[in-house]
């Protein structure tokens, strides 16, 4: 178990990284959007959300679901460096001809959600297929019993869901009081 195996974790500091790194990295964004190569615009905060979670999106029900007798893991290839790679590579070739960051906001929640998972811990998973082409087994039925548990014994497992909700209560409220939600559900905005 990472230390952010629960949407709440993922998605209220993957949003609240993005939105930090929106105001450091690219100060003029809401001045130039979608204008040549300079600043990109204003990030797509839903493509932050999807990618926070896409490894999750991909992994769980391949690995836990469809192949739960062979590969019988949540975390297999997106999970990977390889999945890191190749999702920066197709990212990055999406904004040389497109000049749209949308796949390198995927890639970069993408790398959140490797981080709060603490995939580097997992090197079999992580830096496959280095250990083998296989991935270790788990017992994705006793997924929720285990995330109990470390509740229950372990705070680095509810610190950064009990911090993502609250994250996600300060934005979705911000959203609510500047009527906001139509915006965000259209053109991924926060405000």
């Amino acid at each position: 178990m990472g230390i952010a195996d629960v949407f709440l974790g993922h998605a209220g500091l993957t949003l609240a990284a993005a939105r930090v790194m929106e105001k450091v990295m690219v100060p003029g964004c809401r001045e130039r959007p979608g204008s040549g190569p300079g600043p990109p615009g204003p990030l797509d905060y839903r493509l932050v959300l999807i990618g926070s979670m896409l490894p999750d999106i991909i992994d769980k029900p391949l690995g836990g679901v469809i192949f739960k007798e062979t590969l019988g893991n949540g975390r297999i290839y997106a999970h990977t460096l390889v999945f890191l790679l190749f999702a920066w590579a197709a990212g990055l070739l999406w904004w040389r001809r497109y000049r749209r960051p949308g796949g390198l906001v995927l890639a970069g929640g993408s790398l959140m959600h490797h981080l709060l998972d603490g995939m580097w811990r997992y090197p079999a998973t992580f830096l496959w297929p280095l250990y083998g082409w296989g991935f270790p087994r788990s017992h994705p039925e006793e997924w929720f019993w285990q995330w109990l548990a470390g509740l229950l014994h372990d705070p680095s497992v509810y610190v950064p869901e009990v911090t993502g909700s609250v994250i996600l209560v300060v934005i979705f409220g911000r959203l609510v009081c500047r009527g906001g939600v139509m915006a965000f559900f259209r053109q991924g905005r926060l405000w």
